[in-house]
């Protein structure tokens, strides 16, 4: 996982220093955007046995770092914890631990981010030719993937691990795309019969008026509300008399 989110980070212009001497944990810094993040890496029974008070210390770690430490890394710090679970699936208790991590609100932000080893592999496998980011929003704007995850949120897919990527870790961007997406007016208007079609372009023109400016050219703009009312009625046959 260290090496997923190193690159992660580092495609979205963070400068990565791994931390000794585990060089388990990673300092990542944006001093432009003001951004950093502090990602460690437990497994589960690491995880059962961690309190809040000894994540907190390491906000006390970076303080006290020589070389990498930014003043205003202390209002604009954040950490990601990944915990590698033996198997998907709902656990209460987990949950549980985790919503106290993250809604601790003491001197960082913390944000918990489980994963499965059969997870991380099918990540890594797609990964190896292409950017990381690339094949994040790939995955993200899958129809497929997206519809198989919304039927089985818990199970142990790249969509799961990938959606929760994007709710963990804020920079990533959901609006940048890979592929072009059809709008929603556009495949509105496909899906319309001649009839509708007409009818809905019918409804839009009585939205319209055409005015002359001050300058004497002819500008067109949104009707007023009353205005609209009474093409409407007009439109139905209920014009008023």
């Amino acid at each position: 996982m260290l090496r997923l989110i190193k690159r992660i980070f580092e495609e979205n212009n963070y400068q990565i220093r791994l931390l000794e001497p585990e060089e388990t944990i990673i300092l990542a810094s944006d001093s432009t955007r003001a951004s950093y993040y502090l990602t460690i890496f437990l497994d589960s029974t690491e995880f059962d046995k961690t309190s809040v008070e000894q994540l907190n210390d390491y906000y006390g770690i970076v303080k006290g770092l020589e070389e990498g430490y930014e003043p205003q890394m202390d209002k604009n710090l954040s950490m990601l914890i990944c915990v590698k679970r033996t198997q998907s699936g709902v656990d209460t208790a987990e949950n549980k631990r985790i919503f106290d991590i993250e809604e601790d609100p003491y001197l960082f932000k913390k944000y918990v981010l489980t994963y499965t080893d059969h997870q991380l592999d099918m990540a890594l496998q797609k990964t190896d030719d292409h950017g990381v980011m690339s094949y994040l929003h790939s995955l993200l704007n899958d129809e497929i993937a997206f519809q198989e995850h919304k039927q089985s949120p818990n199970s142990e897919s790249e969509y799961n691990l990938v959606s929760k990527l994007f709710i963990k870790l804020p920079f990533l961007d959901l609006t940048k795309r890979n592929r072009e997406i059809s709008s929603l007016k556009d495949t509105i208007t496909r899906s319309l019969s001649p009839e509708l079609l007409q009818l809905r372009n019918d409804l839009l023109k009585l939205n319209i008026i055409t005015v002359e400016d001050a300058e004497g050219d002819i500008v067109h703009q949104s009707a007023d509300a009353e205005t609209l009312r009474t093409r409407l009625l007009e439109y139905i046959g209920m014009g008023v008399e």
